[in-house]
């Protein structure tokens, strides 16, 4: 049988020769892709070097406190400190406030407190900052009640507290009288007037506290 040249063949016969071993090819490459698969066993990826240990639980985590500051009004008073992994929590400045195992911070002192969370092995850590101060809750005055004779003279001390009742040092006090007619005061000096009753008030930070005063005659002289 004598085959026509190429050239003389339709343009479809020309494709067919060209299309027909392409799909015969097609499947034998699947096969042999399938054959190499079947021989190899499919692996997870290994850990990252790079990320191992630095997770939120790992050696290398970051440390932070909460809160990062904080201030406190009174002596004894507390504030609890928490952080985001294990730690030890210490004290850089322990006349000013305390802390212990669990994080509670105490007040003992007035001025800035440093509280440092050491990560486990010491690798990371953290600081806050506690202020502490004492702000004026109440003044006491004592005696709360006083007689001074005409003419003469007596002493008031006051005193201004926190709000856990701990003194406050080196305040500015300031006296006033209610009626300086009967009695008048300076730095707690109070100077009888004239018979009668008023009160005197001590205030710091505008905070006042009170003492009732009397002013009495005199006791009559025996020896006239």
């Amino acid at each position: 049988m004598r085959v026509p040249a190429p050239w003389r063949l339709s343009r479809m016969d020309r494709l067919d020769l060209i299309a027909v071993p392409l799909l015969l090819a097609v499947p034998m490459l699947f096969a042999v892709l399938l054959l190499a698969c079947d021989g190899q066993e499919a692996t997870a990826p290994g850990p990252s070097l790079s990320s191992a240990g630095n997770g939120p639980k790992g050696r290398n985590a970051e440390v932070h406190v909460t809160p990062q500051s904080d201030t406190l009004d009174a002596l004894n008073a507390t504030l609890q400190l928490t952080a985001n992994a294990p730690v030890t929590w210490m004290s850089l400045n322990p006349s000013v406030a305390t802390v212990d195992t669990s994080g509670q911070v105490v007040s003992v002192g007035s001025g800035l407190g440093r509280i440092e969370a050491l990560g486990l092995g010491g690798r990371k850590a953290d600081t806050a900052e506690i202020l502490v101060r004492q702000l004026v809750a109440a003044v006491q005055v004592t005696p709360d009640s006083l007689d001074v004779e005409q003419g003469s003279v007596d002493t008031l001390a006051a005193v201004a507290e926190d709000a856990n009742g701990y003194a406050i040092m080196n305040v500015l006090v300031t006296w006033v009288s209610d009626l300086i007619a009967i009695a008048t005061v300076s730095d707690g000096v109070v100077a009888g007037v004239d018979t009668g009753t008023t009160t005197i008030r001590a205030t710091v930070d505008g905070v006042t506290g009170t003492a009732r005063v009397r002013v009495v005659e005199p006791p009559a002289n025996p020896f006239p």
